[in-house]
């Protein structure tokens, strides 16, 4: 692949946006990315995102950006894509961390916070949250309560892309195999 191809939207600018309006709601609570190596269970209040999954809602929508003269340009294609989120709350306030979350992300409050902040997603909808209470490593109950997040994104994919500006076209009599020419 071409070191020219860029993405508009990472997974990184995801959790950030996320975890942003997290830790505007619960600034208690600690937010953290869960899947990563090395790094142990927080103590107390805290909330784990984990990205599940991103699916495409559309076909691609290509626009172009051409240099001023032949020469090498810029197409930009996007797809509107939909982004699901798991979201774990653990510590004693779980429950009303999640029933708070799911409540807010599903109303004005929660759509303008996105938009205000950058329009990087767009919350769709989320599941009701369920209590997935754990147990820990010393054999303790972890309150915890599960849902998932979904949001729209709309991610641009950069890549170069050759222009011209005019055209010179040759032919060329040629035989086929049973010798007759393609005049």
């Amino acid at each position: 692949m071409s070191a020219n191809v860029t993405l508009s939207i990472t997974e990184s600018d995801l959790y950030k946006a996320l975890g942003d309006f997290l830790q505007g709601l619960f600034v208690d609570a600690q937010i953290e990315r869960t899947q990563q190596n090395g790094v142990p269970m927080p103590q107390g209040e805290f909330i784990a995102m984990t990205s599940l999954n991103s699916a495409g809602l559309s076909t691609a929508v290509v626009k172009y950006s051409p240099p001023l003269e032949a020469g090498l340009g810029t197409q930009h294609i996007t797809r509107t894509t939909r982004w699901e989120c798991q979201l774990d709350f653990f510590g004693d306030n779980a429950e009303r961390n999640s029933l708070m979350f799911a409540t807010l992300i599903r109303s004005e409050f929660g759509t303008s916070a996105f938009r205000c902040s950058g329009g990087v997603l767009t919350p769709l909808y989320c599941s009701d949250p369920r209590q997935t209470t754990m147990i820990n490593g010393e054999w303790q109950y972890e309150p915890r309560w599960t849902l998932e997040f979904i949001a729209q994104i709309k991610p641009v994919v950069s890549a170069p892309l050759a222009f011209f500006d005019n055209v010179t076209i040759k032919t060329t009599t040629t035989e086929s195999i049973d010798g007759n020419s393609n005049q």
